[in-house]
């Protein structure tokens, strides 16, 4: 099962370009992406429609440049198939770069998204919404990289560059800015999915935090309880005359151990905060109980 980032790479290399300007853009993004040595352009990626899609765009702007193309699988890891495309007639393809106008190239709005959508297919990935939200393009180079962290800006997008094992990363971590840059490159099922995973989380969030606050209510109710049973039990062995109004407190509490302060409020007609100070009134009975019980064990042992 393909993973959501080569699912919107999917989406983005099937997706339909008629404007010749974009496809010019996309097509040079990729080519950036590129490695280049002695004269040679190597592409590499592990999407088959990625590799389809450059080369398609190479027979429309390097017609008499053949392309190599080569599967290999790894050895490594997932041990998936790498596609490789190389470009070898230099000559041809460096008066290609020459004769660019970069001004030109990203004229339009419609260009620097083509620009940023190349670049997205040739070192970009995204993580699966359901996880986290985060979106990275590496570059091989840091030029390259804050070139297109540049061009992201230019669109709104606050993309921040750092690099890792010798190569640099653009990324985007808001939520928001990761959905709106892959709807922006045309990717609308992925964001369709990325929206309803976001949904879900959140509520699912809202759900737990909801249960946590009802769990941590519940604990302190059933603490509360127990603690005041307990100085019950200690007054009434130890014989603690008390008055009227906590005997009634006390009968009311022995009589539903596990009711809730407010519910017992609520049997008899008075506010809660009137009933907590009773328990709080018994509380300090049986903390003086206590401390008499203690001292007398001290005086035992001396």
């Amino acid at each position: 099962m393909p993973s959501y980032a080569q699912e919107v790479k999917n989406e983005l290399a099937h997706r339909p370009e008629d404007d010749v300007g974009c496809q010019r853009a996309e097509f040079v993004a990729m080519l950036h992406a590129a490695r280049k040595v002695d004269g040679r352009i190597d592409f590499t990626t592990t999407n088959a429609a990625v590799a389809r899609r450059l080369i398609t765009l190479g027979k429309i702007f390097l017609p008499n440049v053949k392309p190599e193309v080569a599967a290999v699988r790894r050895k490594k890891l997932l041990k998936n198939l790498v596609y490789a495309v190389r470009f070898v007639a230099a000559g041809e393809v460096q008066n290609f770069f020459d004769a660019l106008d970069t001004t030109e190239l990203l004229k339009r709005t419609r260009f620097k998204v083509a620009y940023l959508r190349g670049a997205f297919l040739s070192g970009g990935t995204v993580n699966r919404p359901e996880a986290s939200y985060f979106l990275q393009i590496v570059s091989l180079t840091q030029y390259w990289a804050q070139f297109v962290r540049r061009l992201m800006e230019k669109l709104d997008f606050p993309a921040k560059v750092y690099e890792r094992k010798k190569k640099f990363v653009v990324w985007l971590r808001d939520a928001d800015s990761v959905c709106d840059f892959l709807g922006m490159l045309g990717a609308s099922a992925a964001v369709e999915r990325f929206e309803i995973a976001r949904n879900v989380k959140e509520v699912r969030m809202q759900v737990n935090r909801i249960v946590n606050l009802e769990t941590a209510a519940l604990n302190k109710s059933v603490d509360a309880c127990q603690g005041q049973l307990a100085d019950i039990k200690l007054l009434r062995e130890h014989g603690v005359a008390v008055s009227p109004k906590l005997q009634q407190a006390m009968a009311l509490r022995l009589d539903n151990p596990t009711a809730t302060t407010r519910e017992l409020a609520k049997k008899i007609g008075m506010s809660q905060p009137g009933l907590l100070y009773r328990f709080h009134m018994l509380n300090r009975l049986a903390n003086n109980v206590r401390r008499q019980m203690l001292h007398e064990k001290n005086n035992w042992r001396s």
